[in-house]
């Protein structure tokens, strides 16, 4: 008689994953956090039936965006990013989980160098820049709490995981310019 197949992980044990981790580890190193939690989220990003899951959700920089997950501070977002769609770097103001569901997506992590003094200005380093897989996920908290990503291909469908609201007002950034404005948020969760 054959093995069963494993059963998927769910999206409600992932949540619980992370909520322990975020317990565990919450005034640890982001790295330290993200290794916590990749071993969930990667068996929730091998599912393949998310993208019919959720409830639709008015997305900030992307017109497919659905809740998968929410339960008032916790949030696990399923986006859908075009072809050669470009989300400018940009800030939560929350810690954020950023993984590639499907496709390919180059995305670049940022620390603000900075004192911030002068409106308008900022400049960035990068501290994480490749291309990521389906699969493949990154973490987004601060001191390196801005990041920016482009889809590589049709199709490509992104994960994101945060911990509480957004700030109403972001801050989008140009790094070659050394500039950036704010922008008030559609969807504050």
């Amino acid at each position: 008689m054959p093995a069963a197949a494993p059963t998927p992980m769910t999206v409600r044990e992932c949540a619980e994953a992370v909520i322990a981790a975020q317990r565990r580890h919450d005034a640890e190193d982001p790295a330290v956090f993200l290794a916590a939690i990749r071993q969930p989220i990667a068996a929730l990003l091998e599912r393949g039936d998310l993208r019919g899951m959720g409830i639709p959700r008015q997305g900030n920089n992307v017109d497919w965006s659905h809740y998968l997950y929410f339960d008032g501070d916790l949030s696990f977002l399923l986006f859908e990013v075009p072809e050669g769609g470009r989300i400018p770097p940009h800030d939560h103001g929350v810690w954020e989980l950023f993984a590639v569901y499907r496709g390919r997506m180059r995305h670049t992590v940022y620390r603000r160098t900075d004192d911030g003094s002068v409106a308008g200005y900022a400049t960035l380093e990068a501290t994480d820049d490749r291309v990521m897989e389906a699969g493949e996920s990154a973490i987004v908290a601060p001191p390196a709490d801005i990041h920016g990503f482009t889809a590589l291909g049709g199709g490509a469908m992104g994960l994101t995981v945060v911990s509480g609201a957004y700030k109403p007002d972001r801050h989008y950034y140009d790094p070659e310019a050394n500039s950036y404005v704010v922008r008030r948020a559609a969807n504050l969760r």
